[in-house]
């Protein structure tokens, strides 16, 4: 850290450049995730009973949900958004650590937070509204679920999409300011 310091960049630059570090790795573990997930589905729809899985086919006495390709698009983008803002999110708890093993004991705790609102979104009865669509990750698992199952209620995702991408640069912008600050940065 003292050698970025010393260098004639500004700790603007420094923060961004580490923070599209993270970003990338978030990135790569959803593209990771999508593949695993498709690579699962084909698979899966080799092994079924009849040779291919077809969507709305009768399996075990229930019908399966027939997935919109165009909902997974649509997931990608509402995701993307999401990224950047726990990535600032990540990187702006991890500024207080002095070592990498306690960056992820302030970290780890954030997949509960995580964990919890996307659990809700996936209950049943619970469905997208006006104030639901304001609340980080549950409206993003409430979108999601209705992109996949081909609904799309625009102006949530518009609102979903836009207010991510406020809560996304407010973070962004916590970061670059925590980053100038001496007593973080020496620990003070």
């Amino acid at each position: 850290m003292e050698t970025l310091l010393c260098s004639p960049v500004a700790r603007g630059d420094i923060v961004l450049g580490k923070f599209m570090m993270v970003l990338t790795g978030s990135v790569a573990a959803m593209a990771m995730s999508l593949v695993s997930l498709a690579l699962t589905a084909a698979v899966a729809g080799v092994l079924l009973p009849g040779g291919e899985a077809t969507a709305g086919a009768e399996v075990g006495g229930g019908a399966l949900p027939t997935i919109d390709p165009l909902g997974l698009l649509g997931v990608v983008a509402m995701v993307l958004p999401a990224a950047v803002f726990f990535s600032a999110v990540i990187f702006t708890v991890a500024l207080f650590a002095k070592s990498y093993k306690e960056a992820q004991s302030y970290v780890a705790p954030m997949m509960i937070v995580v964990i919890l609102p996307a659990v809700v979104g996936m209950l049943p009865g619970i469905d997208l509204n006006l104030r639901l669509a304001l609340v980080p990750i549950l409206n993003l698992s409430l979108v999601c679920k209705e992109m996949l199952s081909g609904v799309w209620n625009w102006h949530y995702i518009g609102l979903i999409m836009g207010s991510t991408c406020v809560y996304a640069a407010g973070a962004l912008a916590l970061a670059v300011r925590m980053f100038k600050r001496e007593s973080v940065m020496f620990r003070m």
